[in-house]
């Protein structure tokens, strides 16, 4: 973080925690100097910013105090939800808890998506800030962070990231135990005496919850002696992502010629899309689960079947959006916040592995 956005952080949360009142003049810069070390240059930079959020009014000859048309410091009551996209399978469940949650606390909440398209995320963030919420949970997209996420970051907008962290921004996370989850879906169908097994994911290295999944994925070979190769590893899955065509077209023939090359037995997901191209994969080979493939994936609720179509590691959503709520809700209230919430999944039998 710059010098000038320290200054500026820590203004913003005196002036929210009431520490100025209206018509009172607000610190010289010169004792801001004095008290940060800094230039008389990063203190302007500091209020240039305050003044342009219109929290301060700059007065020739006079001094800093609160602007009077200042709305930014009071409450609308209303949280913003961004998530690339819901269903069964995951974020119906968050969505209601954070809802129920929301209602206890007297707010209400605005749901966008982003569709995992980093412009349409920009955009969303926009729309929620103009409209005056006050605060976000997010789940970002893939990837690089979007330029709007990282100012909303270094200006200390109340956000929550939820189901991934944004590793390198000072954002609360409310996340499940990605790592252990790993773990046990790997370690499930190592227990079962399986030999070749494989993650089947787009390049994990785009959030931190694939990170985590494949790192656990990992962990469970160690644990148990298993040596790994380049055999293990299918993660240049594009589809997943792109929803394309050709790019899921392409995908299956990939897994096919993994299973096939390397005669698979076993398979481990790391999120849902990959699952349903592991299972056309599967199919077009001739091959089925249980009998002739195991898999375990992430995040394949089924509401409508009496056992799901999948075996499945399940995120506990409604402690998910409990956490997140009351953990944004301190935040906006300038209370002391856990920076990393972790919570257990559970692993849920279905029809792709056996008893």
């Amino acid at each position: 973080m710059k010098l000038y956005e320290t200054v500026y952080t820590e203004l913003k949360k005196r002036i929210y925690a009431g520490e100025f009142e209206g018509g009172k003049l607000l610190p010289t810069e010169k004792s801001l100097q004095e008290e940060f070390g800094v230039s008389r240059i990063t203190v302007k930079q500091a209020y240039s910013i305050l003044s342009e959020e219109g929290l301060i009014k700059r007065i020739a000859g006079k001094g800093t105090v609160l602007s009077e048309k200042n709305n930014i410091s009071k409450k609308s009551n209303l949280i913003g939800i961004v998530l690339c996209d819901f269903d069964s399978s995951f974020g119906e469940k968050l969505i209601k808890s954070i809802e129920e949650n929301a209602e206890k606390h007297g707010y209400s909440i605005i749901i966008k998506r982003s569709f995992d398209n980093h412009k349409k995320e920009s955009y969303v963030l926009n729309e929620l800030t103009k409209l005056g919420v006050d605060g976000i949970i997010i789940q970002n997209c893939h990837g690089e962070f979007t330029k709007n996420l990282i100012e909303l970051s270094l200006r200390d907008f109340p956000l929550i990231s939820v189901d991934r962290y944004a590793k390198g921004l000072l954002i609360p996370s409310v996340t499940s135990d990605n790592f252990s989850a790993g773990i046990k879906a790997a370690e499930n169908l190592i227990n079962k005496g399986h030999k070749k097994i494989f993650l089947a994911s787009i390049n994990p290295q785009s959030t931190s919850t694939l990170t985590e999944r494949a790192e656990g994925f990992k962990q469970a070979h160690i644990n148990h002696g298993k040596t790994l190769s380049p055999d293990n590893f299918v993660i240049n899955l594009k589809s997943p992502i792109t929803k394309n065509k050709n790019d899921i077209e392409n995908d299956i023939k990939i897994l096919k010629n993994h299973i096939k090359k390397h005669h698979i037995t076993a398979i481990v997901a790391a999120e849902r899309f990959a699952a349903e191209l592991c299972a056309s994969a599967i199919g077009e080979l001739g091959m089925s689960f249980p009998d002739d493939c195991e898999m375990i994936c992430f995040d394949y609720e089924d509401i409508f079947l009496s056992q799901s179509k999948f075996t499945y590691i399940r995120q506990n959503e409604e402690e998910m959006g409990k956490i997140c709520t009351e953990q944004l809700i301190k935040k906006i209230n300038n209370e002391n916040i856990t920076m990393r919430n972790i919570i257990k999944s559970d692993l849920i039998k279905g029809n792709s592995t056996k008893e």
